[in-house]
């Protein structure tokens, strides 16, 4: 077969594979398509849910007030509040069959309310249960779009409809301790507790909500009443209710309006969800149009463009081949691949490289690991012992004075016994920062191991080393170490001179020096 028919091939076996590509994400965008138009519905039955949700909140609230002070007026307003719940509820089961389970216990509890035989506490704990219920199910639809401008509106409604809830069960709290002598401790904390859930759920609906929905929250949420109603809350909060000159049948009133205010901002919500819905859905049909015209165009191009596409493919895959067959041979990490192309192989070319970024890292940071001190921070023995046979090197080409100063921790064995190893570390730590915040930019400081420590000074004199040691030393005495209070140190100090010309002999000579200081008597310089 000929390189053209080969092509040829290549390119209608290009078309079918395109065509079946698209057709494939035509039909995603198409179940996207429906599932935006399940979202719409799933909208229309959150309505539903709010609105059910508002009328238990009401008829929870006049409950507390009639459970409190039970009169033949507030039982009137209970049943008629009822009727106003159960319309709700007749309207939702129609369209979500499920629920009738859930609400089958309505009856029965609204039965022991009316006859009194049931506590204030376990009938308002019931419809909280029975909302907070009905509120998880209205979250999860709010989670099953996938355009998330539209999932934010649905979650930003979820957590408006949290605020009126929590605001309704303060409405039945104060309601009910309003009307009777109940305990103002307890009401005090359950109010307490309530505000502070409220304005969390207030704050997180300011974050999320959109500038129109937060627009009308902030102009449909607001004026006298409202201020009196959040004036009552923090009086009660605080446990003052007691002080407070509002009736119990002027608190329900205004609470209630406050409520009702936040309902009408919930249904402005959804209106506005529903309006960006119809818009997202719009976008997908046009994408449906757009993703058809593709095919086409596609189609006829893609003939054309096979065989400079396959001669650029053969031609970057061999410079990829050659560039990482080099990068093998040489173990060179630090090496980049050209880039030549922004197709897939650029792609592959742009995440190879970065593979090499995180292997160089990796080899620095296991370097950088090695050399030190994971404790203290400070450079280990062995890094330590690099710094100084190099700086001996530059001392003899250019003869410049090196010292050496080893220290070690007084007595630190009878820290670790007396307060634990714990607290060991810690001195160690700190004295790694104490000393650390005291050397020069120039000076390395280095753990040698356990509880002894060296700074190496570069063009420093053995007379000017002994003097920063005496500095350390004072100003280790005077320190406070975390739970052990002072601690001292002992100081042996070598000066590379002509006789000292390796890095053994300087280091034998520091630490003959420091074992003098602590045979003397601890807590001071000695210099060798």
């Amino acid at each position: 077969m000929t390189i053209r028919a080969r092509i040829i091939l290549i390119g209608i076996l290009a078309v079918g594979g395109l065509c079946l590509l698209l057709l494939d994400r035509y039909t995603l965008e198409f179940a996207r398509y429906r599932q935006q138009q399940q979202v719409t519905a799933t909208v229309a039955v959150t309505r539903d849910f709010s609105s059910l949700i508002h009328e238990l909140q009401k008829e929870r609230g006049m409950s507390a007030g009639f459970l409190a002070a039970p009169s033949p007026k507030q039982r009137t307003a209970l049943i008629e509040q009822q009727a106003h719940t159960d319309l709700q509820v007749a309207a939702i089961i129609r369209k979500e069959t499920k629920l009738a389970r859930l609400l089958h216990q309505l009856p029965e509890m609204r039965k022991k309310i009316l006859t009194g035989a049931t506590p204030h506490l376990e009938a308002h704990l019931a419809y909280s249960d029975l909302i907070q219920e009905l509120l998880d199910r209205v979250g999860h639809l709010a989670r099953l779009s996938e355009y998330a401008v539209l999932n934010n509106n649905l979650l930003a409604h979820v957590q408006l409809m949290f605020i009126k809830e929590y605001l309704g069960q303060i409405r039945a709290k104060i309601n009910y301790a309003l009307r009777t002598a109940a305990n103002r401790g307890e009401t005090t904390a359950e109010v307490a507790r309530l505000q502070a859930v409220f304005y969390e759920y207030e704050r997180q609906f300011r974050r999320d909500a959109a500038a129109k929905t937060l627009t009308e929250y902030n102009q449909g949420f607001g004026g006298p009443e409202v201020d009196t109603v959040l004036q009552t809350i923090q009086t009660a909060a605080r446990g003052e209710l007691a002080q407070s000159e509002i009736s119990a049948d002027e608190w329900f009133r205004l609470a209630t309006r406050a409520i009702d205010q936040l309902k009408a901002v919930e249904d402005c919500s959804l209106a506005l969800t529903t309006a960006d819905n119809d818009n997202f859905l719009h976008a997908l049909r046009q994408r449906l149009l757009i993703y058809t015209i593709v095919v086409l165009l596609l189609g006829s191009l893609t003939l054309a463009l096979v065989a400079h596409t396959v001669r650029g493919i053969l031609s970057a895959l061999s410079h990829l081949l050659t560039e990482i067959d080099l990068i093998s041979k040489q173990q060179d990490f630090s090496r980049r691949i050209p880039l030549r192309t922004r197709d897939e192989i650029g792609i592959i070319t742009r995440a190879f490289n970065k593979l090499l970024e995180i292997i160089d890292r990796l080899f620095k940071e296991k370097d950088y690991q090695a050399g030190t001190d994971q404790l203290t921070g400070l450079i280990n023995r062995r890094r330590f012992t690099e710094f100084l046979d190099r700086e001996i090197a530059r001392r003899q080409r250019h003869f410049e004075p090196l010292s050496l100063i080893m220290f070690d921790i007084d007595h630190f064995k009878r820290v670790n016994d007396d307060y634990g190893h714990e607290t060991g570390d810690l001195v160690l730590k700190e004295m790694a920062q104490l000393v650390g915040g005291t050397v020069r930019r120039t000076d390395i400081l280095a753990r040698w191991g356990g509880e002894e420590f060296m700074i190496l000074l570069p063009g420093t004199t053995g007379e000017a080393a002994a003097g920063f040691a005496e500095k350390l030393r004072g100003g280790i005495e005077s320190h406070e170490f975390p739970q052990v209070g002072r601690v001292t140190a002992s100081f042996g100090v070598a000066f590379l001179d002509k006789k000292k010309t390796d890095a053994k002999t300087l280091l034998n000579h520091a630490d003959q020096a420091m074992y003098l200081a602590k045979q003397e008597g601890r807590n001071r310089v000695a210099k060798q």
